[in-house]
């Protein structure tokens, strides 16, 4: 019994030193090296390591040797950068960052997540200072941020993973001067009546607002991940030949030129049709046009439009002269469809209802905005199923059609071509994730 009680101690002794002589091969191998690559850049530059911590896993992820060195008052330095707002670039491996931004003064002007800002606007340009720090962790971890302790201290892995893989952040602290001026780009410069031009405004610092300034309509600017965007319509009557687009971006004005080309809609026999009474007239105005003045809200739209029939006829389609008993009139800036009756009438994209109501002079009325100026106006329906406030979707019902329905798709108070629309075509929908 004594001799098998000693045969079983031999035996743990022995496997206590193979484990320890694994355990030490495996510490001495185990390397810096073995810690993620940290290959962050901020702007066109790769930021230096000020500070870190990694938990590299033993034996399987049961244990860990740790590798750190503690945050210095070293500040890298960049230099001047051009880019209004210079990208933040991380590596494959990084589970999330946490960036802060002081100004000269010291007052943060920003903190947040990699993920936030990507929507973050510099507030002038000038001198900045900022401080990242560009985790790993497991995958649903919630590990706060750990101090490292001496380099080549053992832990316990968080045996959150499997396999077990590093743990850890890198810490950086950078300083730059920020020297940027606004850049505006057109998605074209030649454009027929009825379609419309997208605007992109980047390069530019602070929360103000650029203002676009042309004879083809007053044009909203709202914001974009990238900085601001707008749309010029070029009406179905504007007139053809050069217009020139002015804007300005932190009292600095660029100039733009758009040539409106001319389009044949062509014409349409219409009877004649009763004048409305001024009180009709008085109602309309007063619920309609103010919406044409109603500031930008932001772009709720995602692809092309939906034309709200799903089944009709056209019976006067958008920019076509109109005739009556032989005489030519004035243009329609509407398009009217022969539709069925009880048939739904679909939300053209998503947006906010801003007017649901029923109008002496166009029935039962609801009016869709899309974000940027954008909204849909559709009358005549034969019932109305929603509110005005009330968020739609893309083809969702506003209500059911009746025999006739007119559309006008409105950029402010300038009536654009439909058909662009649901085709996906034109400048409404030029850079549209930017």
């Amino acid at each position: 019994m004594k001799r098998l009680l000693l045969w079983l101690l031999g035996v743990a002794l022995g496997v206590v030193v193979l484990l320890g002589a694994v355990m030490a091969v495996s510490y001495a191998f185990t390397t810096q090296g073995s810690c993620p690559a940290p290959e962050v850049r901020f702007g066109d530059e790769a930021l230096e390591v000020n500070g870190y911590c990694w938990q590299v896993p033993l034996l399987s992820g049961q244990l860990d040797k740790v590798f750190a060195s503690p945050e210095t008052l070293t500040v890298q330095k960049l230099g001047t950068l051009y880019d209004a707002h210079p990208a933040l670039t991380l590596p494959e491996w990084a589970s999330y960052a946490t960036l802060t931004i002081e100004n000269t003064a010291g007052s943060v002007v920003y903190t947040g997540s990699a993920g936030d800002y990507a929507g973050f606007l510099f507030p002038a340009n000038g001198e900045y200072k900022a401080s990242l720090t560009v985790w790993r962790l497991p995958a649903g971890g919630t590990v706060p941020r750990f101090e490292g302790g001496n380099t080549g201290a053992i832990r316990r892995n968080s045996r959150l993973e499997k396999p077990a893989r590093p743990t850890g952040w890198y810490g950086f602290s950078f300083r730059f001067t920020l020297q940027a001026s606004a850049e505006v780009e057109l998605s074209a410069d030649r454009v027929e009546q009825g379609g419309i031009v997208g605007v992109a405004i980047t390069g530019m610092t602070g929360d103000t607002a650029p203002t676009v300034e042309t004879d083809l309509g007053k044009i909203q600017c709202a914001r974009s991940p990238g900085g601001w965007r707008a749309y010029i319509p070029a009406a179905y009557n504007a007139s053809a030949g050069s217009h020139e687009v002015n804007i300005t971006v932190n009292g600095e004005t660029l100039t733009r030129t758009i040539t409106v080309l001319p389009k044949d809609f062509g014409t349409v026999e219409l009877a004649p049709e009763p004048e409305a009474s001024e009180a009709a007239n008085n109602e309309f105005r007063n619920a309609v046009w103010p919406l044409y003045e109603q500031p930008a809200r932001e772009k709720l739209w995602a692809g092309g439009f939906a034309c709200p029939a799903e089944n009709y006829m056209k019976l006067v389609d958008f920019g076509q002269v109109k005739v009556v008993n032989g005489k030519q009139g004035s243009k329609s800036n509407s398009t009217r469809l022969y539709t069925i009756p009880g048939d739904s009438c679909r939300a053209p994209a998503a947006g906010v209802v801003v007017l649901a109501r029923n109008l002496a002079l166009t029935g039962n009325t609801v009016v869709i905005d899309h974000g940027c100026g954008v909204r849909s106006y559709l009358y005549g329906l034969q019932t109305i199923a929603v509110g005005e406030g009330a968020l739609v979707e893309r083809g969702q019902s506003v209500g059911s059609l009746g025999e006739e329905l007119t559309m006008d798709f409105k950029l402010g108070s300038k009536s654009v071509n439909p058909w662009l629309l649901f085709q996906s075509s034109g400048g409404l929908f030029w850079r549209e994730n930017q």
